[in-house]
């Protein structure tokens, strides 16, 4: 399949030609591991809210699928869902990229029920809107959380306290970005 690159317009056979692909990294802060720097993939972000972002997030999510292979041990992957404004969940197609023999996804079960727009919110902003989240999963589970950027890291956290209840045992959570690091 032909595209044209999305940063230069170039005929390409993704959807960035390789003088613009993105440089991607391990980092670790906290128990949040991420793979690319914020600024680097900021516009590629902004696709999430369109029907053609499942492919830029296919595109986002190569370095979850060569980390997963590095796991030998059994954990479930539960990405941070909320309700939908396009035909698919960008943290379902992160969380596929994780899928192996180990590790198995838990579509749809951690849906935040609140139609509020985070992206691009302040911190005073989301703490006085807090994630209205539902867990429909297993219990007693380990788990690995899957959001697309971690910002603030309020939504990780509601997101533990309300598994938690649930006696799932996050283990760590993995990002596209962790915007802190910038």
């Amino acid at each position: 399949m032909i595209f044209r690159c999305l940063k230069c317009g170039k005929l390409s056979f993704d959807i960035l030609c390789k003088e613009c692909d993105i440089e991607v990294n391990f980092y670790k802060k906290d128990d949040v591991v991420s793979f690319y720097r914020y600024d680097d993939i900021e516009f590629l972000l902004k696709f999430k809210y369109q029907k053609n972002g499942s492919i830029v997030f296919k595109y986002l999510s190569k370095p979850f699928a060569k980390f997963a292979k590095e796991f030998k041990f059994k954990a479930f992957v539960i990405p941070i869902e909320s309700k939908r404004e396009v035909g698919y969940s960008h943290t379902a197609i992160l969380a596929k990229a994780l899928k192996t023999s180990y590790l198995t996804p838990l579509y749809s079960s951690l849906i935040d029920k609140s139609n509020v727009r985070y992206a691009g919110k302040s911190l005073e902003f989301r703490k006085n809107h807090p994630r209205e989240f539902i867990y429909n999963g297993k219990s007693g589970i380990d788990a690995i959380l899957v959001d697309d950027v971690k910002t603030t890291g309020l939504t990780i956290t509601c997101a533990k306290e309300v598994l938690k209840k649930h006696n799932v045992n996050v283990l760590f959570s993995v990002v596209l970005s962790d915007k802190s690091l910038v």
